[in-house]
């Protein structure tokens, strides 16, 4: 196991400097004006200042092209297509415009905690060997409010897991609070095509055969409680299969097993939707929030409630 020194195990060192690392964070949306404020206002509370946010307006019919307008600050970097292409062709467009030294992600109705970049550009830059880091993600419902959390690639009782992903599988970390090394990933893109699961189908490209690291800090409001559906989870099950079978001339027994694996787990969920149960299902993807989780919540929270409340009136 690699060692971190310990003052980045919790976020420390002064990241926000001139001469700090860049982090592009790439944010794809599409008829998100309700929920961009509090995205929006994320970046602007992080304490990590070096950042550029490549955002690509996919097609949307609603307000978001004014909210996006309406933020005055030179670190977005803002695109719009003329037509809805889907969320992998907007986030490849995104990697695409993406020009710093980490990649880091955010979804239209998500929120960074404002320590999020400064933290995980602390654990990359004492470590070169890791490609990738992860955290704890609060999970939120409708209204904001935390409902669970996920762990994912976090042994119990570790602050900070580190590993390597050895075999192809599904990716050991989440997808959503992860920030990338990008010399680490050159190479890697995201699928146009792919409607769902592009993001997993990314991070096995990526990071396939690299360190990673996941930390038990909460640094993302993830709302995967308000979107979760039996159709979507299926339709992602579907992409993962198509991701797995792009390697089934270099890695046949992986992918045969994966890709087993995979169509069992959909079966279950479509008994699971046939006898109405589906949702139990959904909700066992994450975890019970532990109060150190609902503590970081409303800390950040209130942090970035005020701005995003301003950037509400502006795009008003």
């Amino acid at each position: 196991m690699d060692t971190i020194p310990e003052e980045f195990r919790t976020g420390g060192g002064d990241a926000s400097g001139a001469g700090s690392p860049l982090v592009s964070v790439m944010m794809p949306c599409f008829n998100a004006a309700e929920t961009l404020p509090m995205a929006l206002a994320s970046l602007l509370a992080q304490t990590h200042a070096r950042w550029e946010a490549v955002i690509v307006d996919d097609g949307s019919t609603d307000a978001t092209w004014d909210v996006l307008r309406a933020v005055d600050d030179p670190r977005l970097r803002v695109e719009r297509f003329p037509e809805n292409r889907g969320r992998g062709a907007a986030r490849q467009r995104c990697l695409e415009m993406a020009r710093g030294d980490f990649l880091s992600m955010l979804d239209s109705d998500d929120w960074l905690f404002p320590d999020k970049l400064a933290h995980q550009v602390g654990i990359l830059g004492a470590n070169p060997a890791l490609a990738a880091v992860s955290g704890v993600c609060a999970i939120t419902d409708a209204r904001d409010e935390v409902v669970g959390m996920t762990s994912a690639g976090l042994r119990p009782g570790d602050t900070l897991t580190v590993a390597r992903f050895a075999r192809l599988g599904p990716p050991p970390f989440s997808f959503p609070p992860a920030m990338l090394r990008m010399s680490a990933i050159e190479g890697a893109s995201f699928n146009p095509a792919f409607r769902r699961s592009q993001d997993s189908d990314f991070l096995i490209q990526a990071v396939l055969g690299e360190r990673y690291a996941v930390s038990d800090t909460p640094v993302y409001a993830y709302s995967q409680a308000a979107a979760a559906s039996l159709e979507r989870t299926l339709e992602g099950y579907h992409y993962r299969v198509r991701s797995y079978l792009q390697y089934r001339r270099t890695q046949p027994v992986s992918v045969a097993v994966n890709v087993a694996k995979t169509l069992a787990r959909a079966a279950v969920y479509r008994a699971a939707g046939a006898a109405g149960l589906e949702q139990r299902l959904i909700d066992r993807r994450w975890q019970p929030a532990t109060h150190a989780v609902h503590e970081s919540f409303a800390r950040a929270r209130a942090a970035v409630a005020p701005i995003a409340a301003t950037l509400g009136m502006r795009a008003a």
